[in-house]
């Protein structure tokens, strides 16, 4: 039963290829040698995985954000004067209508 699988297999490599099965086998080898090659040279090495998170960044990442400031209505160039440049007043940042201090972030 093996042979008979053998020989169906080289018979249908030849007629799908044109390469004796030698040939074939051969050039799937050359292929992957290239690729590992190429894969070295441009792939810039083992260290390229993203490194694990340390716990304590999780811990960081896991707080809420800050309750929203009550200011009322403030319109959008209000908003604005609160962008950071002067250091006496807080940085603001708004989301989806509802405003955040972010000073401390």
């Amino acid at each position: 039963m093996a042979v008979e699988f053998m020989e169906t297999i080289n018979k249908a490599i030849t007629s799908y290829t044109g390469l004796s099965p030698n040939a074939f086998f051969t050039v799937i080898a050359a292929a992957i040698a290239v690729y590992y090659i190429f894969s070295i040279i441009f792939g810039g090495g083992a260290d390229t995985r993203p490194k694990p998170r340390t716990r304590s960044f999780e811990a960081e990442e896991s707080q809420p954000l800050p309750p929203p400031v009550q200011l009322g209505e403030i319109s959008e160039e209000e908003l604005k004067g609160y962008d950071g440049v002067d250091a006496s007043k807080p940085l603001l940042m708004a989301i989806k209508g509802q405003i955040y201090d972010v000073t401390q972030s």
